[in-house]
């Protein structure tokens, strides 16, 4: 009797261990799985301020500064985009990113000076221009064309720097010593 009890508390025992090394087995799966899958130190979430870096299906972007142009009438955001795919990326502005007025309808893009492919491991500067009433919060969404998936940058009116006057548009009149 002793020895029928022996053998099935070795056989339980057995069995415990083989559950505990499947446990183990499936544990250790798992992160390698989420190790692997990482995109590195980046904390992924969804919406983002001013100089702060969002990651979406390898592509870093980072809303950089924000001025108003047009004697106030308008916004130009600009972006540090760092493609980090195996693939060159060709950036239409109207799709990349949408930018809504307070009717939800998309604001288009006015500028059209920027760089439209980024290479690999390539990192540019872009520039968005809008046209805007002012009001307290904006947002501009990022959309990467992989997935439908997007992120969210949001600035406040006080977050916007003021114009920035350049010499090309100011007049100056210089006046001869002989007056």
């Amino acid at each position: 009797m002793i020895e029928k009890n022996k053998k099935e508390k070795i056989k339980i025992d057995k069995k415990r261990a083989v559950i505990i090394a499947a446990i183990f087995l499936i544990l250790a799966l798992f992160i390698s799985f989420v190790i692997s899958n990482s995109d590195g130190n980046h904390i992924l979430k969804s919406e983002y301020s001013i100089n702060e870096s969002g990651y979406l299906d390898k592509i870093e972007i980072t809303l950089k500064k924000v001025n108003y142009i047009h004697n106030n009438t308008g916004i130009e955001a600009t972006f540090e985009i760092t493609n980090k795919t195996n693939n060159t990326i060709t950036i239409t502005p109207d799709d990349y990113f949408k930018f809504y007025d307070i009717n939800e309808v998309q604001i288009p893009n006015k500028y059209t000076s920027n760089p439209k492919i980024v290479k690999k491991n390539e990192t540019v500067l872009y520039k968005l221009q809008y046209d805007v009433t002012k009001k307290e919060i904006y947002e501009i969404y990022f959309y990467s064309q992989v997935v439908e998936n997007n992120i969210k940058f949001t600035f406040k009116s006080s977050d916007i720097a003021s114009e920035i006057i350049s010499e090309k548009d100011v007049t100056v009149e210089k006046k001869s010593n002989d007056e």
